[in-house]
């Protein structure tokens, strides 16, 4: 029997495990296997499963993983980041106490580019019946229809980490006629395909509650004069907004994923230094044009919040000719919250906004 992925056995004659071999004629047929699993880096998780004679890998050029295999602890795949081509894996994610560990370590390995092949019962189909245990496997962790397997996945993975290529209910064959205390046949899975990409520059955001913007009625500004609409201009080297946080608000606020973002537009470069209710949160030059400066909310609390602008610089006139001082019109001010940041406190919205801006 030919092992080779250039040469490989017929589907029919190749023993993979029982549920794979369901389809694995109609996956060469149709294209699935040219155009997901063709790769020469590839691994097959749980291609055993409960099958004591000996059975092979969805594809030939593919590395079986059990628990047996070396190396493997069940939870850490003993390869380096980034390299394989495909991670397949049949009806074994149900079987898995920690999913979002699993597909984690199952992207964790994939190149960019590489995709992720998951089939699992479907639960109106195998399992036929609305809450656990399993009628027909009790080591069934969970149930799954397309729904909650793609809200494992957005549970598990970064936004914008992968794209969704395939997803479908597989009844082919199925014996719809039987009652639900019978097993059934034919096919009764859902199947997934995700690709792994390269994350964008940016990152997703969202606010919370507090958007303020240079018309707001939320905020009391000191030290600003309104400018064209969309601004409030900074009058002189010192200017205050103070604003109001519910008590829900308040405490809603991840102190380590959440930052004050405050767009401004600015004449040439200058100093500026922002005190939060009276603590120094920000201190740096900002370059001219259009800005974004963010700080961690230290100190924010509920009901009457304080955000102080020092401007050494604005007693100079803006540049030769201009009588105007220097300063920053701000645009608005938002509490953001970074979704599926791995870059730390302090370090994503800034880099991500102001890579962005520069792009303008």
């Amino acid at each position: 029997m030919n092992e080779t992925a250039g040469d490989p056995v017929q589907p029919a004659q190749r023993p993979v495990g029982p549920e794979a071999k369901k389809t694995l004629a109609a996956k060469y047929q149709d294209g699935f296997i040219a155009r997901y699993l063709s790769g020469d880096h590839i691994l097959d998780i749980g291609y055993r499963g409960y099958v004591e004679e000996a059975v092979v890998p969805i594809v030939p050029q593919a590395i079986g993983i059990d628990l047996n295999y070396p190396g493997y602890d069940g939870r850490t795949l003993p390869f380096a980041d980034y390299s394989q081509d495909a991670v397949y894996s049949s009806h074994c994610l149900e079987h898995i106490d920690d999913y979002v560990a699993a597909l984690r370590e199952w992207q964790r390995v994939l190149r960019i580019g590489g995709f992720m092949i998951v089939t699992v019962p479907h639960q109106f189909l195998y399992e036929k019946r609305a809450a656990l245990p399993s009628r027909f496997n009790a080591d069934h962790k969970r149930f799954y229809t397309p729904g909650s397997l793609l809200a494992e996945v957005e549970a598990a993975l970064e936004p914008n980490t992968y794209r969704l290529r395939h997803l479908a209910d597989n009844d082919k064959g199925y014996t719809y006629w039987r009652p639900p205390e019978t097993h059934p046949g034919g096919n009764y899975e859902i199947e997934m395909v995700l690709e792994r990409i390269a994350r964008p520059a940016w990152l997703l955001t969202h606010d919370i509650e507090l958007d303020i913007g240079p018309d707001s009625t939320l905020i009391e500004w000191r030290g600003f004069s309104p400018c064209e609409p969309g601004f409030r201009w900074t009058e002189g080297t010192r200017a205050v907004m103070r604003f109001a946080l519910s008590q829900d608000t308040a405490r809603s606020i991840d102190r380590t994923g959440t930052r004050i973002g405050i767009w401004y537009e600015a004449f040439g470069r200058q100093r500026l230094r922002i005190h939060l209710n009276q603590t120094l949160a920000y201190e740096g030059e900002c370059p001219g044009g259009l800005g974004l400066v963010d700080f961690a909310p230290m100190g924010l609390r509920p009901g009457s919040n304080e955000i102080f602008l020092e401007l050494p610089d604005a007693t100079r006139p803006a540049g030769p000719g201009d009588p105007r001082h220097l300063g920053i019109a701000i645009r608005g001010i938002r509490l953001l919250r970074e979704i599926g940041s791995d870059q730390g406190p302090g370090r994503g919205i800034g880099a991500a906004i102001g890579r962005l801006l520069k792009g303008r």
